[in-house]
């Protein structure tokens, strides 16, 4: 049998915008599910406006290693006849490809699935922590050049960006969380993204351009922004800042938020600042965290070891916080 992308057992989590036509994620770090029975899965995907090099999705079987691929128009899943679980990863994209704009050249589309018989998951009840963030909360650049040095373009950058070795993910695993992570390249709360992704607050409530996302009402919702608003007045910042704090109390009224500072250190009194500001005239209980010193501040993107340190010190916060 064949399903469209909105077939009822197909489960999506993470920035999804979900169509009788396809399912489209830009944000990396999204995944879909599904479980099957027989031997054979074939996933379809829409890559007709992507461009080289195309996105890459770790798929895993029966809850096994990750296996990275690019995008294909079609992908064959096969394994012993009997009953399977498959888990698909937007693991990395370009940043600085249109991600926002039609046509969209970075995303990930499913189309439709084809398996002998589709079989109902079993549920996830795991606490919503979604992350807001830019291109460190994204995963960009986690890796070193190393063997992708054969390519010799920043192009293959793709091969070193990592959704799921960032602390965002990796928090999300360690608290038993499920992660809804929303992370563009050099997005700031006075900036635009690469990929034409407009500042966090004027995004944040879209999927892509002129298609609102529906609030998910998270549980807990990391905000780590500031890094590339170094530019940004004082002034400036801290009000964007606030208007960002606002519109997501306004979509997780009952979530705990957490104002995370970037990593290096930028901006964290003006965040502080914000933070304690926007406590005050809105009777709330944004918890603020000062990150500065967790790890260098160079390189700015860190490395897979920088981001696993994080996510202990973060991990270790909000468990004792939150009692997680």
């Amino acid at each position: 049998m064949i399903v469209s992308s909105n077939y009822p057992l197909i489960r999506y989590t993470g920035r999804w915008c979900v169509s009788d036509t396809e399912a489209v994620s830009t944000a990396t770090g999204s995944y879909a599910e599904f479980a099957f029975s027989g031997d054979t899965a074939v996933i379809e995907f829409d890559i007709n406006d992507c461009v080289t090099p195309y996105p890459h999705v770790y798929i895993s079987i029966d809850e096994g290693a990750k296996v990275e691929v690019p995008l294909d128009k079609y992908i064959r899943i096969t394994a012993e006849e009997g009953n399977h679980s498959v888990q698909i990863i937007l693991k990395s994209s370009m940043e600085s490809q249109q991600r926002w704009f039609a046509p969209l050249q970075s995303k990930i589309s499913i189309r439709t699935i084809e398996a002998d018989e589709f079989l109902p998951l079993p549920p996830d009840t795991r606490p919503l922590i979604e992350f807001l963030g830019d291109s460190i909360t994204e995963g960009v650049s986690i890796d070193n050049i190393g063997v992708y040095s054969r390519y010799g373009s920043y192009m293959d950058m793709v091969y070193l960006n990592d959704a799921v070795a960032g602390y965002a993910w990796l928090t999300a695993k360690a608290l038993n969380l499920r992660p809804v992570i929303i992370g563009y390249g050099s997005l700031g709360v006075t900036r635009s993204g690469s990929g034409n992704v407009p500042p966090a607050s004027q995004s944040y409530p879209y999927y892509k351009d002129g298609y609102p996302a529906e609030p998910i009402s998270a549980d807990f919702v990391v905000i780590n922004h500031g890094t590339n608003d170094i530019n940004a007045s004082a002034y400036t910042f801290k009000q964007a800042y606030q208007s960002l704090l606002l519109l997501v109390r306004q979509r997780n009224p009952n979530a705990h938020i957490i104002a995370l500072t970037p990593f290096n250190g930028t901006l964290a009194e003006e965040i502080r600042s914000a933070v304690e500001n926007f406590n005050n005239e809105w009777d709330d209980s944004v918890f603020y965290i000062n990150s500065t010193g967790w790890i260098p501040p160079s390189p700015i993107h860190p490395k897979r070891e920088g981001h696993r340190i994080v996510s202990r010190y973060l991990s270790d916060i909000l468990r004792r916080k939150f009692n997680l």
